[in-house]
């Protein structure tokens, strides 16, 4: 606490101390121009010249500087040294391009010497202001620049914050199942459900032929303890018709779930990646505070 009190109070001195610096050449200035006018142009000079030639000038604002650049020329002027003066004004217009003196506070002389030295500076002055121009569109350009940079940045971290990915790792295990299991697995939907049907019928088809195959049996065994032998005969022939089709649909069933192992192996993918949209989730900001570090953080 007592650290950070006399931080406080260091600050609040150079503030002061600035403020005290800036009245007291504001009052400076206005001292030197009360000189001026009252024709007292040694001490004027020498109170403008401080202000100006200064390695640390206490006149920081551009204005004050040119008002001070105007009465040390208008002072210059009026002890008939005009080519001294004109260098002063010229000099005052090379630094503020649009500076309006004041008609009520310098002579008439003074005015018509500036309107001069800004006639000699017109190519001079059109090129620094055609200089500022550019560097104000392209400050404006640079910022705008910024701007869409960081809306764009904006949209592409809310496009990151409202998408996940997800990674489903498959397995070759798997793809060994019937069934259209491994084209399922691979995102093959259509050939999924041609080899899922198709097995499903063929195995259906082969159960159902045994199943008649085995009632037929039954009624040719029951026939031939009644000694009924033609009735016998003829279940049997149906017994062995029904399987014969549940051996043809078992074959096939068998050549199907094969050819569609085979095919999800050969056509094996380890894994699948899939993007899905999500909503936004709050912005959590957290204070940094680190070596060379202060600021402030956020996070989805």
């Amino acid at each position: 606490m007592r650290l950070r009190g006399k931080l406080l109070a260091a600050v609040v001195l150079v503030v002061a101390a600035n403020r005290d610096a800036l009245a007291d050449a504001q009052s400076d200035l206005e001292k030197a121009h009360g000189a001026y006018v009252a024709h007292k142009y040694d001490e004027a000079e020498a109170r403008l010249r401080a202000l100006l030639e200064s390695k640390k000038s206490p006149l920081k604002d551009p204005d004050s500087i040119a008002d001070a650049r105007m009465y040390l020329g208008a002072v210059l002027l009026a002890e008939g040294r005009k080519d001294d003066a004109g260098r002063v004004f010229e000099q005052l217009l090379l630094d503020k391009p649009d500076y309006q003196p004041d008609p009520l506070r310098v002579s008439l002389d003074a005015t018509d010497a500036l309107i001069d030295a800004r006639s000699r500076l017109r190519d001079r002055l059109a090129a620094l202001q055609a200089e500022q121009v550019r560097k104000v569109q392209e400050e404006k350009a640079r910022v705008e620049a910024e701007r869409q940079k960081a809306a764009s940045r904006l949209a592409m971290l809310e496009k990151l914050a409202s998408t996940e990915s997800v990674i489903d790792r498959h397995s070759r295990w798997l793809a060994l199942v019937p069934f259209g299991v491994g084209q399922f697995q691979n995102g093959q939907e259509t050939l999924g459900w041609v080899f899922l049907s198709t097995e499903v019928l063929a195995a259906a088809a082969s159960c159902g032929g045994a199943g008649v195959s085995i009632y037929e049996q039954l009624q040719a065994n029951a026939a031939v303890q009644r000694h009924d032998i033609l009735e016998a005969s003829s279940y049997e022939q149906r017994a062995q018709f029904a399987a014969i089709v549940a051996d043809g649909f078992g074959a096939a069933f068998m050549a199907v779930a094969i050819g569609g192992i085979v095919h999800a192996q050969l056509t094996f993918v380890p894994e699948r990646r899939e993007t899905r949209k999500r909503e936004i989730p709050p912005l959590a900001l957290e204070p940094m505070i680190g070596p060379g570090v202060l600021g402030i953080g956020g996070r989805f």
